[in-house]
Parts: structure tokens; sequence; C-alpha cells
């Protein structure tokens, strides 16, 4: 119950003025909703709205805008795709600018947070990578693999070639860097070449951060000197270094929300514009992400990302590593009512409700010994669309303010409601608070995150419908985007100090790892597309990081220390669908070689016919595998077109490498043969060039006289360890 005369409801109509402008919120998204609604919420954030604060945002526009549109509102125009342009917006300014009729919707999202040796073995990319002096397999050749992330060592030996003799990222923009007298950019500043990028050393927060090198290194590290290649192993390098929660204390209070979605899109333009440059065919690798705002279908950021993606440029993002944690709850249609516990670990938390007819929503406070102690009520009638309203809640002698917006979704008849929470206490340490969703012939889902956890609480069992799953990250959760959940393979590791490190518990070899988010999205699609290992994966970690940082925990997973140009530096062992993406990253680089033409809808076709299917239980593709895992051979044998030749094998001989050089055949063996080898050469075609016989252990024979180009290596053998095709890049000098 409430206790009369003290709590206070106040309604802001949204059509009303707002800092003397009015502004249109049924244009704006939820996060800018919140900017430019109510100073109070700001002043929540610990920010206050002051004269010369911007917005970097998406504007959609009625057509071509004029030019004076942006000059008109004080906005900065940063990049324009189709009718979508991200624009630095005054805050002071979003409601004069949405109110214009030219304007159809303004939107952003707050800063993300984070989401080999093995590897390659797993996804079948260990034989179509080794280079030899005399040919080039592939490797990521004239590929530029992008690394969207935090925390850069610039000058980690693995971003070198393998012998370190060539630098390999050609292009770094940390949004981050203060040093931005000359910068066109909207924040930080880029540098451009060896000299400049080895000069900065490190990205801005890379003394704070080393998520950004591990995953560059899964993705397109050389190994320099060990077993732990990335898998794209000659690829050139572009990354942006962006900004993430865990990087707020480097950025200044005023300049907040010119970290948004927006900039990190501003991110991926920059890596595409660079291999543009380089008339390169892209890949970008994205280890990040945030819940949704459930209106993908119609978000500028999802339409912005697929106006870039295309033939050649293709974006990978992770699920997200929430498979763990309770953020869901359903109400079905037949349910008169159903619910779940507040479990946020912070002092501040967001929930999100999607309906499909009337509803009431109700908080509950509940004393120690289970009994009601206060509650609120809010019925779908009494909120007009586009409408806050704020109330109290009190818990014992504690408050929890709540505040509850409703607009409408992109869905056809859904209606979104934002309950954000706060409190002078953790949340998680108030006594029990349950939401709860009430309604008969109403469809009603909860969705917390990671950050806003959902729970039971044995106080009111009857709400107790919190669960795992439906909590695909953006910008993972949009269609043109490949989304990456993890599999685990190596279930341990044996540190630098020589202590074994055992990470098996709930884990499966070789199945889905149990952190890894499900689906389905928000909006309902299918997600993720794919898996890929991410369990106790080895790459490179910053050098920086570990210096500044001696102490730190994660020091404990590094493998192994050594020196390189007078700094020691560090391959680490971690772990979530961060590392996984910058697998599936690293392969598309490699089949991006073969056919640097290959559109996203092309590697989804790919996905869906040559990848693995881990739990033979399930069927294809699901939410949890999307098409499984993904096997990068048998995927380039299907981009070549000889996938369908039935005499070639769809795997690689588990212990041979066969190589071509001058004009002969060189078998490498793993092992002794005990059986002899049939030695076939094909041409892409199928069409058989060349057979013969070859005794166990022999070493060479000859081929026929043939250019250069692409060919197809079966070897048969009653060993079956030495069977399979391999595919050979030929160069003849």
């Amino acid at each position: 119950m409430r206790r009369p005369g003290i709590a206070l409801t106040v309604c802001i109509l949204l059509m009303a003025v707002t800092h003397g402008l009015a502004t249109d919120y049924r244009k704006l998204s939820g996060y800018v909703r919140l900017i430019a609604s109510q100073p109070s919420v700001s002043a929540s954030r610990g920010v206050s709205v002051t004269p010369g604060r911007t917005l970097t945002a998406f504007v959609k526009t009625n057509g071509e805008p004029a030019g004076a549109l942006w000059a008109e509102h004080g906005c900065r125009l940063h990049a324009r795709q189709g009718n979508i342009s991200i624009v630095s917006i005054p805050i002071e300014h979003i409601g004069s600018l949405s109110d214009h009729p030219a304007v159809s919707r303004i939107e952003a999202s707050p800063r993300g947070h984070l989401c080999m040796d093995t590897t390659a073995i797993v996804v079948g990319s260990d034989k179509i990578a080794q280079p030899s002096p005399t040919i080039g397999q592939f490797t990521g050749d004239g590929v530029v693999v992008g690394v969207m992330d935090v925390g850069f060592d610039l000058t980690h030996p693995n971003f070198y070639d393998h012998t370190a003799s060539r630098y390999r990222i050609g292009a770094c923009w940390d949004q981050l860097s203060h040093d931005t007298v000359g910068s066109t950019l909207p924040v930080g500043r880029d540098y451009v070449g060896a000299e400049a990028i080895l000069a900065l050393q490190h990205s801005a927060d890379g003394l704070l951060q080393t998520h950004g090198t591990h995953t560059l290194g899964i993705a397109a590290g050389s190994g320099y000197q060990s077993p732990y290649k990335g898998i794209a192993t000659d690829a050139d390098i572009c990354v942006v270094a962006n900004a993430v929660d865990e990087d707020i204390a480097l950025i200044d209070s005023a300049d907040l929300e010119k970290y948004t979605t927006a900039t990190d899109a501003l991110g991926f333009k920059y890596i595409f514009d660079y291999a543009d440059s380089k008339g390169r065919p892209c890949v970008a690798s994205f280890s990040e992400g945030y819940p949704p705002y459930l209106d993908q279908k119609d978000s500028l950021y999802a339409a912005f990302l697929d106006s870039l993606s295309g033939p050649g440029r293709i974006i990978v993002a992770a699920a997200g590593n929430e498979g763990y944690a309770q953020t869901y709850a359903a109400k079905h249609r037949d349910a008169a009512t159903a619910g779940a516990f507040v479990g946020a670990n912070s002092k501040e938390a967001l929930y999100r409700v999607k309906a499909d007819g009337p509803l009431t929503l109700a908080l509950y406070a509940y004393t120690a010994d289970g009994g009601s102690a206060s509650h609120l009520r809010f019925t779908s009638e009494a909120i007009p669309i586009d409408t806050l309203i704020t109330d109290t809640l009190f818990v014992s002698s504690d408050t929890c303010i709540v505040s509850l917006t409703r607009y409408p979704s992109s869905f056809a008849t859904d209606t979104i409601y934002n309950i954000q929470l706060q409190s002078a206490k953790v949340l998680n340490q108030l006594l029990p608070i349950a939401l709860v969703m009430e309604g008969a012939g109403t469809e009603a889902e909860l969705f917390g995150s990671s950050t806003s956890k959902l729970t039971s609480h044995s106080a009111a069992p009857q709400w107790n419908a919190a669960r795992p799953g439906r909590n695909v990250h953006a910008p993972g959760c949009f269609p043109s985007v490949i989304c990456v959940g993890s599999t685990a393979h190596r279930l341990g590791f044996t540190n630098y100090k020589g202590e074994y490190k055992d990470y098996s518990e709930g884990c499966i070899a070789g199945r889905l790892s149990p952190y890894s988010s499900t689906g389905p999205a928000m909006n309902g699609t299918m997600k993720p597309n794919i898996t890929a290992p991410g369990d106790n994966i080895v790459s490179s970690y910053s050098s920086f990081y570990i210096e500044h940082n001696p102490e730190a925990r994660d020091i404990n997973s590094d493998v192994e220390h050594f020196d390189f140009q007078g700094r020691t530096y560090a391959w680490n062992s971690n772990t979530g669908t961060s590392m996984a993406t910058p697998v599936v990253a690293g392969v598309i680089a490699l089949w991006l070689q073969a056919k640097p033409d290959l559109s996203p809808e092309e590697v989804m076709t790919t996905l869906s016919l040559t990848s693995r299917q881990p739990d033979p239980a399930l069927t294809y593709p699901n939410n949890s595998y999307g098409y499984g895992e993904i096997d990068a051979y048998l995927g380039l044998l299907h981009i070549l077109g000889v996938s369908q030749v039935e005499t070639i094998s769809h795997h690689q001989p588990r212990l041979l490498q066969c190589r071509m050089e001058n004009g002969r055949i060189r078998l490498d063996y793993g092992d002794v043969p005990t059986a002899p080898l049939t030695v076939s050469l094909y041409s892409l075609k199928g069409l058989l060039l060349h057979q013969c016989q070859v005794a166990p252990g022999v070493t060479t024979l000859p081929m026929p006289q043939l250019t250069s180009g692409l060919f197809v290596i079966q070897t048969n053998s009653n060993d079956q360890r030495f069977t399979g095709s391999q595919i050979i890049n030929y160069k003849q000098y």
C-alpha cells in the first residue's frame, strides 16, 4: 500500500514545451526521450543539461533535407546513408529539431559494454591458412579486417606479419583521444600509417583495458613465433577504439552524450571507408553490445548498418554473455498475471515491457516476512501515449523512484513500456520488489538485461516467472549483422606459472557455452546466426595493461610472457562471445579472399548449408546455435563452387598437409601412414587433372604443368587420418 499523503505522481505530457522549445516525442527513441524530456533524468545520471552539450544521434528525414536544416538547429553532419544522417545535436535543440516537418525520427542508444592454437583446428581454418615461400594459401591476404573495440596495444608483434617485418595496422581512430586539434571527426582523432600508429603505442584506454588487443589477435593475429595464431593472419587491419561503459572515467561529463550507438555506426563507416580507399573487401568485428529498445524493425541504427553492408562489406557482432542471467518473463494471453522480482546489482535499472493489448503494470514491495509493504499500479488507460509518469515506491524505510513511459513500437499492435527504477541503495539489497504484468487476454513480455536482471524470491512465489533467454544484444540482433554465439571446446588451460585453470563446470565439450545469449531477439528474429569457439581462447594481451595493472586478476590467465623490442608481451586466455565473434570475422576474411564481392546474404546462405550441427537433438536453425558452428573449410568449398563434387571430401585430412611447388606436389605428414595414398588433383570445376598412387612415406611426386590458380588435392587412404581434400592456391614462378 502507498503511504497516504506522501507519494506524488507527476505527469509530463511529452508534447509539452521543454527548455522553451516544442518537442515531438513521438519522433524520439527511448534514450533520446530520456535526455530531452526532463532535466531531472539527466541530473539523476550525474549530468546537467547545459548549453554546449551535444548528442550524437541518427536522424531520419523525409527525402533530402535542405542544407540549412542542420545549421538552423546548430547541428553538425557527420555522415549520411540514404535518408538517415548521423548528426551532433545540441541537447537544447533536440526539441526544435524534432518539431521540424522534415524530420521523422531521432534515435540513439547509450554506450555498449564488453561482451587461437586449437581454435583454428576446430573451425577448420588451420590448413587453408598455412603459407609457404612459394604458395599463398587463404590467409586473408588482400582483405581488411576491421575491429572496433577498447584497449588496443598497437605495438604488439601479433599485429605484424609472421616475420615481424611488416606492420599491418593501416589506420586507427581513437575516439577517446584528447588530441583533437585539426581532427574532423566528432570525437577523438585518427592515426594513419605505421609510423603514426606505433608512435601512439596504445589507445587512450590502453592502460585500463585490453579487450581489443585480444579480439584483434583472434581475428587477424600472425601468432609471432607461437602457436597462438589468429584466423586471417595476413589481412590488413583497421581499428576503431570506441567507448564503452567501462571507459566512463575517461570521458568528460560534458561529453557523455557524444558517445552513443551513432558514434559506433560512424566507427563501422570509418572501417569500410578505409577498406574502400585500399580497394579491398572488408569484414568488421564488434565484440560489444547493449540491450535493444524493442524498435529494431524501424531502428535507424539497424537501417544505417544495413546500408553500409553489402558485397565485400560484412559486419559481425557478439550475441552477448547473458546466458546465465534471468532477464525475461512472459505473461501468456490466458494468464491473468505474471511477474518477476527486481535483481539489479545497481542503484538504477531499466526494464521494458512489450504488450499487444490493455495492461496494468504493478510494483509490489514486500517485508522481510513476505508481507506486502506497499505497491504502485499503472493502467494503460491512465498512461497516455508519449507521457512520462513518475512516482515513489516505499520499501520499508527506503524509497524507489519509478519513472514510466509508454509509446508505440514498430510492431503492428504492440505497445512498449519503459520502467526506470532509481534508489539511494543498490536495488537488489532493498527488500524484495516485484514487477507484475496484469491483464487477461493480453500477451506481454518483460525484458531486463545484464545490468537490470530479474530474479525469484520466496516472499511471493507467484511472481517467480524470471528465466534466461531472449537477451541477444544489439547490433547483433539486426537483420544484416552476422550474430555470433559461443561454443566450448578447451575447458581449461595452464598459465605461465604452470598452474592449470579448470573452467569445465557447466560446460559440455563441443556444445553451446552456458553463458552465450540466446534468442529469439526482442523483435522475434532468430538469433544468433552462428556459433564459434569462445571458451579459453588464447590470444594477445596488452603489454601496457599488464605493466600498469600488475596485480590484476586476469593476468593469472596469461599463458606465456615474451620479449619483443624491449617490452614484455603476453599471450592470454579469455572467454566469451567476444572471443567467438572475431573467430567468425576471421573466417569470413578467408572467404572474402576467395570471393571479394561476397555479400551478407551469401554469407548467411553459406552458413546455412555448411555449418556443423553440434547438438543432434535439435533442429537447425534455432535460437541457441543459429545454423550451427562455423566450418571454415566447407564454407570455402561452397563459396568456390566445389562442394557438390562427389569425389571431393568436405573435410581436410587430419595428419597431412599438401603443397604444390616447383612442378611437384609435396606431402608433409603428421605421422607415418599405415596404408598407401591415392592423390587426385582437381580444377575448381571438378575436372580431374592428375591422379597417382603413393606409397606410405613418399614426400614428393610430379604434377602436370599448370598455370597459377586454385586447385583441389584429394587424398584417399585406408588410414582415415590421411583422407580429405585441400584447396591449393598455386603460384607459378
